[in-house]
Parts: structure tokens; C-alpha cells; sequence
């Protein structure tokens, strides 16, 4: 493991109330006695950076931890993004090879839900090697390698992130105290009844997804009728493939149940067993059929890969056909794996699947209001907070990375407050009133708009940028590294880099270029408007082309697209036709700002902003 440098080291552990326990560490002999309860702890004077050290703990029992050092400990946290592993990335195979690196530690919390604040986690400290690192958040990682290799010391990385998770989940009861919306459900999390709760949202879960299913046109009088239907009509898709990834425009964006055809031709020698399909995983649900009959189906599993016998009575020479119903609740649909997993097996060859397939929608969700199946991350405040923080505060740690956000789409306005909120609570309950805060502005994503519109994601991106006011926080964007079709962009390398970047210059003091330009001041000049920035280095300039993105509007509000230059080192005036009174100006004020390319010298994105202070959709709502 690795433990905090240059700041007291507290040890804790659990005995027999009374048991007396003697900690040897780096040639220094500590003792203590456990409490009442049974707990004990030591706190060690700060050591500077090294190792590796072998620690020796002995009361009833003696327990010996080798290969310690001392270093820099920083925790990751939000949601799937933050978590999103390395194997999944950019690159992935030669990333994973490529990460071995003994002087970095990692540690990653056990993913549970509680109603108290733990003091405890399962987990256990893994050297940072191919096979540790490739579960491992690759935001971590790609920032914990830049800080190994730049400063020379260990980096301890501890992984405490849950997908899909909203922000006041990750706030503790204390720190919700008053918070309107919050604040009172927080304190009676810990009465809540749990088992008539999830008995409850099941049966109304199940009623949803009955009538989600009854929905489908392939699904007719109790029969699945498209199981066996003639595919000559339907369109043609490549697989395997998240279908809103496909460029097929009536799947973008698309939740509900999708079918999928592909032949696959037979010999004699192929029918003298049965087969297996691996379909690998799908997204949510499925039933599978094989020359129109269901050989398998799934219920809603997260991760569990697709593997069905089909009956050797059922193959025949020549033309087979596999038919696949999906059926997806909401966010990522269709086929989740590589192409080498995507196969039928005979007792004569395997044949891969990938390639073309025909594709047919069933039905398309219009509105998300599923029910929960039972209590998730999501259900109540405090629930990350008590799980995945808690057991760590008595650790001395240099810093937080945070990437979190998205779960919080629809309420930016609320989200300047909870976002503070819960910096100003971590460091209370670490005792460590100013640690390094360090997050990530949220990516690009949707469709690029074709007008100036609203939008929610650019008012929570809005809350973040205003968040660096508290102190020592610092931000990263990510506007520039999304993906229009995926929430869960694979560049996590650039934000990794950009992190490490900040890290170095506001945290470890170094001559990094690591800021990116903000927004300053306006002023108006006749049919123009003059902006600007700080943080700019050598100047502004363009990524490419005519500077995009820029939006103008006079006294009654409607927006325009804008013609945009630089005219100074730190300047660019702004203006349309269409406005001949402009009063304000916004950049990259969408879900997907994707034509947003200014930059300063160094080559880091312009934050998002706007000048003016009008109310938006996010405003008042809970």
C-alpha cells in the first residue's frame, strides 16, 4: 500500500477490548490498547517519501504487511466515468500492457449499499500491474502514472466510484443538515425499511415491464410472431454494436425493444451435436431464438454474457437463422461486447457472428418512468457517502479526483449548492479543512443542436466552473473529448493528462501549462460584443477553422448563431446580423457543443460560459 507523506499516519484495527497492540514500523515501536469496543488506533509521526517499508502489528495475534511505501494518496471518486476501467479505453490492449508500475498502489472500495456510515470496507491494496490495473478507473490511473513519473514518488490510487449515482448520495447526514430538498430524509435514512420497500418496487417493476413488453409489435397474442418472421423487409446493421452507436438515426437515442436477424449456413457435419450461441453481453434484456424457437432468454442482468445450447434437433443444412429480441429500459442498447465473443459454436467449426445483421424495431420508449426494482445508490441521500467514504476519513490523503454529474443532468441550479456542499463535508470529516479538489467538467454528448437552445448540461457544466470559487478546487474540461452517441467517452487518457497537469502546477507547486482560458469580462460595442479571457498563455487561436460555438442575443433573449474573431492576445469579438443590439453572448452552451474549438496556446479547450444571468431550465427544480 502506500501511505501519506509529509502528514501524521493514523493505523487502525479491531482486537479484544482491552487487548494491548504493539505496531514496529520503519525502526520505531508504537503501543496502544483497544477500546471498550474493540477498536485501536496509532498515529505515527509524517514521514518523508520512500520505502519500502514492512510493518508488524502483534497483540493475540500477529499480523506482518510488507512492501509499504510512503508517497501520495489520492482518492477517485463520482460516477461511471470516474469508474469506467482501463480495459475499456482507447488503445486498451496496449494501455493494459504497458501498466506496470511498482510504485503505484491501488485500492478499489467495495461497491455496497448502507443505510449507517461504515467504518470498514472490503478491499484489499494490489501492486499496479496489467491484470490489477485493467479493472482500475483509467482516469486514476492515466493520472497517478503522470504524477508517479514526473515527481519520482509512490501514488496510491483508491477507487471510490459507482456508476449511475447522484450527488447527494455522496453527502453524509451531517453535511445534508438543512439542505432543503435533503436535509431531512437524510436523517432518517437509517430507519429506513429496506425489505417492504424492495418487496413493494419489485411488484411494481414487474407491472412495468409487462406493459413495456406488450408494447411490441413483434409480440402478438401471447406469441413472439417475429421470432419467425421473414427478415426481407428489415434493415440492415453491423453487429455487435450498441445500437445508438450505429449512425442508424430511428435508433439514436432510442430505449425500448429491438429485434436482430442473421443467417448462418450449416453442413451435414455441423448437425451431429448440439451447438452453443454466445451472443456475449446484452443490454438489458432478451429472449433468443433459433430457427423460430426460443433457445434462451434473460432477464435484466447487468454484465452477464449470453451463452445458449441450441438443441441438436433444431439445425439443418444449408440456412439457419438466430433471431435476437432486446429489450432495453433506458441509457445503452443492443449487443455489448467484441466481435471475437460473438459466435456459434458446432462440433464441425466456429463461425463468427459479427458483421451484418438485419435489425427491426418493436417498440420505442416515449417516456422513462420505470420504477426502481429496489433500493439503489439513487434511492435515498448518504448512501455512496456511507459505503464508499466513510471507512476512509481517518486516512491522511493529498487529494480528491472527482468526476460526477451526469446523474444530475436535470438540475444544475440545485447543484451549485450540493456540489460545494459536499467538498466542504469531505473535508470536515477528514479533518482536513482545504485538501486538493480536483474535478472534471462534464463531456460532450447528445446530438449538436441545429439552433441556439437551452440546455441542461450546460447548466450543470455552469455549477462546476462556479464551484472553483471554492478554495482549492480546480477543473478540467472535457468538452472537447466526448462522444456524441456515449455517455462514457474511451479518451479517458487527455483527462487523465489534463488532471495530472493541474495537480502539478496548483497542488505540487511545478511550472506546468496546465490552465485552461476562462471567461473575464464583456463590453459592448455598438452591434458587437468584446470578451475577454484570462489564462490564455501566448494567445488565443482556433482548433480548426472559423470559431464555432459563439451565441448572441439582444434585450428579448432569442439566440443566434454568431460570427466570432480573435482580435487580441485575449480578446475575440462577437456579432450576428441578426442582433443589432446584442446584450450577451454564450460559447459551447449546449449538450454538445461539437463545433466549440478555441483554445489557448498550449492547446487547452476555452471553458464554457455566458455573460448574462438569466434564469434557466434547470432553475428551482428539486
Amino acid at each position: 500500500m502506500v501511505l501519506q507523506r509529509e502528514k501524521p499516519i493514523k493505523i487502525w484495527g479491531y482486537g479484544t477490548p482491552g487487548e494491548k497492540i504493539v505496531l514496529k514500523f520503519a525502526e520505531k515501536d508504537f503501543t496502544t490498547t483497544t477500546s471498550s469496543s474493540g477498536k485501536w488506533e496509532i498515529t505515527m509521526p509524517k514521514m518523508k517519501a520512500g520505502g519500502p517499508y514492512q510493518m508488524v502489528l502483534t497483540g493475540e495475534n500477529k499480523i506482518t504487511l510488507s512492501n509499504i511505501l510512503i508517497g501520495d494518496l489520492w482518492i477517485c471518486s463520482g460516477q461511471s466515468n470516474m469508474e469506467f476501467n482501463l480495459k475499456d479505453v482507447f488503445n486498451a490492449d496496449r494501455e493494459v500492457n504497458a501498466a506496470n508500475y511498482p510504485q503505484i498502489r491501488l485500492y478499489s472500495i467495495d461497491k455496497q449499499i448502507s443505510l449507517t456510515e461504515k467504518e470498514d470496507t472490503k478491499g484489499s491494496w494490489n501492486l499496479c500491474t496489467s491484470d490489477n490495473a485493467k479493472y482500475f478507473s483509467a482516469i486514476g490511473y492515466f493520472f497517478g502514472r503522470r504524477i508517479n513519473q514526473d515527481l519520482k514518488v509512490p501514488i496510491g490510487l483508491i477507487n471510490a466510484s459507482w456508476g449511475g449515482t447522484v450527488i447527494e448520495s455522496w453527502i453524509c447526514k451531517d453535511g445534508l443538515l438543512n439542505e432543503e430538498t435533503f436535509g431531512k430524509k437524510a436523517q432518517e435514512v437509517s430507519k429506513f425499511d429496506t425489505a417492504t420497500y424492495n418487496k413493494n418496487q419489485r411488484l411494481l417493476n414487474n407491472k412495468w415491464v409487462a406493459d413495456f413488453n406488450r408494447q411490441d409489435e413483434g409480440f402478438k397474442d401471447g406469441n413472439y410472431i417475429w421470432g419467425n418472421a421473414n427478415s426481407s423487409n428489415w434493415n440492415n446493421i453491423n453487429m455487435p454494436n450498441g445500437w445508438e452507436f450505429t449512425g442508424k438515426p430511428d435508433l439514436w437515442e432510442m430505449d425500448g425493444i429491438v429485434w436482430f436477424k442473421k443467417e448462418v449456413e450449416l453442413t451435414e457435419k455441423d448437425l451431429q451435436q448440439n451447438a452453443i450461441l454466445n451472443l456475449g453481453v446484452i443490454l438489458n434484456a432478451d429472449k433468443t431464438f433459433f430457427n423460430g424457437v426460443l433457445i434462451g432468454e434473460t432477464d435484466d442482468a447487468w454484465g452477464k454474457v449470453r451463452n445458449y445450447t441450441i438443441p441438436k434437433k433444431l439445425l439443418k443444412i444449408g440456412k439457419n437463422t438466430i433471431t435476437v429480441r432486446i429489450e432495453n429500459y433506458g441509457g445503452d442498447g443492443g449487443f455489448s461486447n467484441k466481435a471475437d465473443q460473438f459466435y456459434i459454436y458446432t462440433n464441425e467449426k466456429t463461425t463468427n457472428l459479427a458483421g451484418e445483421w438485419k435489425y427491426k424495431i418493436g417498440y420505442k420508449l416515449t417516456t422513462y418512468n420505470r420504477p426502481e426494482k429496489q433500493i439503489n445508490p439513487n434511492t435515498l441521500p448518504t448512501l455512496m457517502y456511507n459505503n464508499m467514504i466513510s471507512p476512509l476519513v481517518d486516512l491522511s490523503i493529498k487529494g480528491v479526483l472527482w468526476y460526477q454529474g451526469e446523474s444530475n443532468w436535470d438540475r444544475g441550479y440545485q447543484y451549485r449548492e450540493l456540489f460545494p456542499r459536499m467538498i466542504s463535508d469531505w473535508r470536515m470529516k477528514f479533518k482536513d479543512k482545504d485538501f486538493p479538489f480536483l474535478f472534471v467538467q462534464l463531456a460532450n454528448y447528445h446530438k449538436k443542436s441545429d439552433n441556439p437552445a437551452d440546455s441542461y448540461l450546460a447548466e450543470v457544466r455552469e455549477a462546476q466552473d462556479l464551484t472553483q470559487k471554492v478554495e482549492n478546487t480546480g477543473m478540467v474540461t472535457a468538452i472537447d473529448v466526448g462522444d456524441a452517441a456515449n455517455i462514457h467517452p474511451k479518451n479517458k487518457q487527455e483527462v487523465g493528462r489534463r488532471l495530472a497537469l493541474l495537480a502539478e502546477k496548483q497542488v505540487y507547486n511545478l511550472d506546468a501549462d496546465s490552465l485552461s482560458s476562462s471567461y473575464e469580462s464583456f463590453k459592448i460595442n455598438g452591434n458587437s460584443i468584446q470578451l475577454k479571457f484570462k489564462n490564455v498563455y501566448d494567445g488565443l487561436k482556433s482548433k480548426s477553422g472559423i470559431l464555432g460555438n459563439f451565441q448572441i442575443a439582444g434585450a428579448n433573449k432569442v439566440w443566434y448563431w454568431a460570427n466570432a474573431k480573435i482580435t487580441s492576445k485575449n480578446t475575440i469579438d462577437v456579432s450576428s446580423d441578426k442582433v443589432q443590439d446584442p446584450i450577451a453572448v454564450r460559447y459551447a452552451w449546449e449538450d454538445n457543443p461539437a463545433e466549440a474549438n478555441v483554445i489557448n496556446s498550449k492547446g487547452l479547450p476555452l471553458f464554457p460560459f455566458r455573460t448574462d444571468d438569466w434564469k434557466g431550465i434547470s432553475y428551482g427544480k428539486k
